[in-house]
């Protein structure tokens, strides 16, 4: 194994890392476009005349199996092929996924089979940036270092479905949400695409 596989980083290292940044901001705005669109996703459906059943199946069912399938199977994607490239293809798929699932309006299969694809993407982010974590920076220190890049995730939870709930209020529809929860994803997976992993830092001298 060579220094740099097996070189953990210090806190303090992580937080000078460049990769840390763009994997945060990567984190923040990826969930931030899903919680954006999982937010509006029952008012939309309303909207859109989907009826009460439907709509429980959507949320209770479809959600949540797209959801775990993502934390589980997008976890084995990525000890196949990689963390940080399942991260880049998941959130490049949110880029159309969000779109797709306005455009599914009141057609109930197309619209189970956007929200399926939009929690898998989530679910992908909370699973796989913990291991790409221990990837990047060591394991040594992957609680804390993880507990830092996970400090994203909650920004997400605030601006999110605000940001959702604010261009709603604006535009009365949904349409602007979802657009913009694209284009979130979109800057989210260009931070993903110049993410590296950090070189083993000089000892001082």
């Amino acid at each position: 194994m060579c220094i740099r596989d097996s070189y953990e980083f210090s806190p303090g290292q992580v937080l000078r890392s460049p990769s840390f940044y763009l994997m945060w901001v990567a984190y923040a705005l990826g969930c931030s476009a899903g919680l954006m669109v999982i937010s509006q996703l029952a008012p939309f459906a309303k909207s859109v005349g989907i009826a009460a059943a439907a709509l429980s199946t959507m949320t209770l069912v479809v959600g949540a199996f797209g959801n775990a399938s993502g934390r589980i199977l997008s976890g084995w994607m990525s000890d196949k092929l990689g963390r940080i490239n399942v991260l880049r293809a998941m959130i490049g798929i949110c880029i159309f996924a969000m779109p797709a699932l306005y455009a599914a309006g009141g057609n109930v299969a197309a619209l189970y089979l956007a929200v399926f694809v939009v929690y898998w993407c989530y679910g992908t982010q909370l699973s796989v940036n913990g291991a790409a974590t221990s990837d990047f920076w060591g394991a040594k220190n992957a609680g804390i270092n993880y507990g830092m890049l996970f400090t994203a995730w909650g920004v997400a939870g605030i601006i999110g479905p605000r940001i959702g709930g604010v261009l709603f209020d604006r535009y009365h529809n949904y349409q602007a949400a979802f657009y913009t929860a694209a284009v979130l994803a979109a800057v989210a997976l260009v931070c993903e695409m110049f993410a590296r992993r950090p070189a083993v830092p000089r000892p001082a001298r």
